[in-house]
């Protein structure tokens, strides 16, 4: 039976139970808590042929020589040669009654100079004042800053890597690797521990690693991408028990199995909205190849989960690409229990272009971990209907326009054709903004990522490229600096932690009160005629308190973050 509810329709299926108004509301708090996302950088890494040496060989040819130039074939010893009156051999004289041991002795000894043929020739090279050699355009120099393996090592060095995903160090990295994709050696990539949903982190991490391979040479192209891992926490290594043998030790921070109606209906949007989002997170610079190859992120438009139970979606995901983990949505860690239920939840986007923006990439973390949210609270009605058959055919022709290309890697390139992508502009920013204006409820709760993704969906970094701009003009135009509102939520956040306003008999007086102070704050500077301040508390009080973050102590005569 299909249920439709404005703009939504869903499939109420006996089969696939929706979630109760209480389980939508556990399922929401408990996943807003535990959720992680894991990016993976991936970088090319220059190319320069590379040698060993220091700079410091004494075999280099000079940089004055030349066919007209023979200094080289000088002697040092040649002014000294008359000490050699030991040997016979190079004498001028010699004449057959001559012994050798009459040389030493011979007023008649007269050495003849055979040139680099003399055993004991050696050149001048080596004492002359103008010898000099060109190390820097040298293919034996060895650069640091030109060698993969030199610059993955100053990578490490740099950002260390803790190698293990149970704690998440100050560079929030596990590890530096290669991938046989990228250029370079193998070039970079760069996997960080999955961590807790907040826009400001995934900026500073995704900062500091996009600096520092800036400055090491690292560059993007259409071979690298952003991946981002979003799962529940889980630790499943073999530990040893007492008798030597290794027994699994599995941790999970999901507190029972999730039901399998969420990620049907996560596998659901991302059908609708993978041509907005593919349009989103699109990066290269030439208009008619503004996105990578479909072959590592192949489309799971054709793939639904209406009738399919996740297990076969799954299955189906991996086959379409070639068996293996190239899904636009990877669902290979997701682990099913034996009523098909999530015991293991551990989705991958692989979809998003390299993008050197962190605003970008802190983003788009955001919008993956809103859209498993989003899941979430539509099971309450089902299981989402995508669209109609004409949708469908609509939406495989705006994808084949943006996403393309399933050649094998020995047949040419590895870009999509994108010399289709304007007859369906409007189409993909629509559906972007949609999409963006659908998360907005969630989004607006961790960050700024909701106006970068509004951003993006009008004008994708790929547009922004082609129209001649850098990466460091594109960053500057997504960035979001902390505005008064910004300012103003970090101090009512400080009155409250710090309870220095308690003791009023009721919200009224606390928000009249908290006014007067946010009006003496010098670093505020709000203007004295500003009528809006206490208007301002209020909304910060009422929308925290709707969160359920916030609630009204009596006895403190102040609220509370819970």
């Amino acid at each position: 039976m299909r249920n439709n509810r404005e703009k939504w329709s869903f499939y109420d299926l006996p089969a696939r139970k929706s979630l109760t108004a209480e389980e939508v509301m556990y399922w929401r708090n408990a996943l807003a808590k535990i959720l992680k996302i894991g990016m993976e950088f991936e970088f090319n890494l220059p190319e320069k042929k590379n040698g060993s040496c220091k700079g410091d060989s004494n075999t280099c040819p000079c940089v004055n020589l030349s066919p007209e130039n023979d200094c080289w074939q000088k002697c040092i010893n040649k002014d000294g040669c008359h000490s050699l009156a030991h040997s016979h051999k190079i004498c001028k004289q010699i004449t057959p009654t001559c012994e050798p041991e009459d040389c030493a002795e011979c007023e008649h000894f007269s050495p003849e100079c055979t040139g680099i043929m003399c055993p004991s020739f050696i050149s001048y090279c080596y004492v002359c004042p103008e010898y000099a050699t060109d190390c820097k355009h040298c293919k034996y120099l060895f650069d640091p800053n030109k060698n993969p393996d030199a610059i993955r090592k100053a990578m490490t060095d740099k950002l260390k890597p803790n190698k293990t995903y149970g704690q998440v160090t100050e560079s929030g990295v596990h590890s530096i690797t290669t991938d046989g994709s990228l250029l370079g050696k193998k070039g970079a990539e760069i996997i960080t521990v999955g961590r807790r949903v907040d826009y400001w982190e995934f900026f500073k991490m995704s900062n500091n690693i996009l600096k520092l391979a800036q400055e090491k040479g690292a560059y993007l192209n259409e071979r690298c991408s952003t991946h981002m891992h979003v799962l529940a926490s889980y630790y499943g290594k073999m530990m040893p028990d007492t008798d030597k043998m290794g027994v699994p030790m599995k941790v999970n921070e999901m507190e029972k199995d999730m039901p399998e109606i969420i990620l049907a209906n996560l596998h659901q949007l991302v059908r609708r909205y993978q041509n907005a989002m593919t349009w989103m997170m699109m990066g290269l610079d030439e208009p008619h190849r503004m996105t990578r190859w479909e072959k590592f992120r192949v489309s799971v438009l054709p793939v639904s989960a209406v009738m399919n139970h996740m297990r076969e979606v799954q299955g189906e995901v991996s086959h379409q690409a070639g068996g293996n983990k190239y899904g636009w949505i990877n669902y290979n860690n997701v682990d099913f229990n034996n009523a098909g239920n999530i015991r293991r939840f551990h989705v991958e986007f692989r979809a998003a272009d390299g993008l050197m923006s962190p605003s970008a990439i802190a983003a788009l973390g955001c919008m993956f971990y809103a859209l498993v949210i989003k899941a979430i609270e539509i099971s309450r009605y089902g299981v989402v209907e995508i669209g109609d058959q004409e949708w469908l055919q609509q939406a495989q022709k705006a994808k084949d326009a943006i996403l393309n290309n399933m050649k094998s890697y020995q047949d040419g390139d590895r870009f999509g054709d994108t010399s289709n992508i304007g007859k369906y502009q409007e189409l993909y920013i629509a559906e972007a903004l949609d999409l963006v204006r659908q998360l907005k409820a969630i989004l607006i709760k961790i960050g700024p990522a909701y106006e970068v993704l509004e951003k993006l969906a009008e004008r994708p970094c790929a547009l922004r490229r082609c129209e001649g701009e850098t990466w460091e003009q594109i960053e500057a135009d997504l960035a979001v600096i902390m505005n008064e509102e910004g300012r103003m939520e970090v101090a009512l956040s400080e009155i409250i932690t710090l309870n220095q306003i308690s003791e009023c008999k009721d919200e009224a007086e606390w928000i009249e009160e908290v006014g007067r102070v946010l009006r003496t704050d010098p670093e505020l500077a709000i203007d004295p005629d500003n009528a809006t301040v206490e208007d301002n508390v209020r909304e910060y009080v009422e929308k925290n308190k709707e969160d359920g973050r916030m609630v009204w102590s009596t006895r403190i005569g102040a609220p509370i973050m819970i």
